[in-house]
Parts: structure tokens; sequence; C-alpha cells
């Protein structure tokens, strides 16, 4: 089912729609559950994804230096740019 006949066997409009979303798009939406956070969550807890594109000869190694250590590559990208950053102040 795609959006168009989801709302039109909901009787919904793009206004409702709207009106719907208008509390969370704001972050005016109470919940007994907690706060609501926009965006990634990552944002909520200070971090923040980014997409970064390697050669696939250098991710290979950064896998397997990952492994012999018992981590994740991540791990590995992480400890390269905090190095990087550090050498730069």
């Amino acid at each position: 089912m795609n959006i168009d006949e989801y709302m039109k066997k909901h009787n919904l409009t793009d206004d409702d729609i709207d009106a719907i979303a208008a509390p969370y798009e704001t972050g005016v939406y109470e919940t007994a559950r907690g706060t609501i956070y926009s965006g990634s969550h990552l944002d909520a807890v200070g971090k923040r994804r980014v997409t970064v594109v390697y050669d696939a000869s250098k991710t290979q190694r950064v896998a397997s230096l990952a492994k012999a250590q018992g981590v994740k590559p991540s791990e590995i990208y992480r400890e390269a740019l905090d190095y990087y950053l550090a050498a730069q102040s």
C-alpha cells in the first residue's frame, strides 16, 4: 500500500497529516515516557554519524587490524581521527 492508498483508506488529507506531525516537529509533544528528541538519536547523546569513503584496500587493512586487536573497525577510524585532531592542536 502506498501513501495515497493509506490516506484514502483512513480518510486523511495532507492537512490532517500536517496537524498530526506538528507537535513532533516543533518539539512540544508531551509524553509520560520522557523527552522527545528530533534528529538523530546520536545528536541527543553528543555524537554525529559521518560517512567517509576510503579505498577498498585500506578498509580491508583496517578490518584486518581491527580483527587482530579484537575491536570494531569504527574504533580504528575513531582513534585515527583523534590522533589527527590532536596533532592539529
